[in-house]
């Protein structure tokens, strides 16, 4: 999906390189459920 709303954990990463990469690895599933968590959100709100 291309949205300048929505971002894939990878592209997150790459816009912040000072993400330590020990703690990418735990930080990945919580940040992704939550862009995908607002996404949803805002999707509602406009339906």
């Amino acid at each position: 999906m291309e949205t300048k709303y929505y971002k894939t954990w990878e592209q997150y990463v790459a816009e912040h390189p000072e993400i330590d990469k020990r703690l990418a690895n735990v930080m990945a599933p919580k940040m992704q459920s939550y862009e995908e968590m607002m996404f949803a959100f805002v999707m509602m709100l406009l339906m």
